[in-house]
């Protein structure tokens, strides 16, 4: 594997680790299931374009594409990767299938847009499934937190975000 300064110039590497990302992926419960919900092909997965580039936030998916920031290769979050690309997916699915015009991070409240919120359920529930229920809890305390959520619309907004994660986890 190339040195942590070689791979967010490595476009090689970079392809490989986004195509096994896809892979397992593919093979993943929350993302089948969401896919079944969605009315789409597991395989739609293989012509999403996916790419790392410069951002300000981790991830986001524009026209279609989804760009993940760079960082992600050079800060040692490589297991952020498929949860970040599970609900930019969902995203890509709501934006080429979807019935309507998804609605822009910047536009109105963010953790009460719709789009936001039914991919961060998505999100939450892989981050459940492969990293147990307490970290999708702590990621939502981190959104929350962001947000400046606090009271009883943090605890309603936590509980709506959370409600796709099993209490068994």
């Amino acid at each position: 594997m190339p040195g942590s300064a070689d791979i967010s110039k490595n476009r090689k590497f970079q392809l490989r680790l986004i195509n096994k990302v896809k892979n397992s992926l593919k093979n993943d419960d929350v993302f089948k299931d969401m896919c079944k919900e969605c009315g789409v092909s597991i395989d739609v997965i293989d012509l999403i374009p996916v790419k790392f580039g410069p951002l300000e936030v981790s991830a986001r998916t524009a026209n279609a594409v989804i760009t993940l920031n760079d960082n992600l290769l050079t800060d040692g979050r490589f297991e952020m990767i498929p949860n970040l690309l599970i609900h930019e997916i969902k995203h890509h699915i709501d934006q080429v299938f979807g019935d309507h015009a998804t609605q822009g991070a910047q536009q109105g409240d963010y953790l009460r847009n719709e789009d936001e919120a039914s991919a961060f359920k998505i999100q939450l529930e892989y981050m459940a499934d492969h990293f147990g229920k307490g970290e999708a809890e702590r990621y939502s305390e981190h959104l929350l937190d962001h947000h400046d959520k606090k009271g009883p619309e943090r605890a309603e907004l936590k509980e709506e975000l959370l409600s796709k994660v099993d209490d068994g986890v």
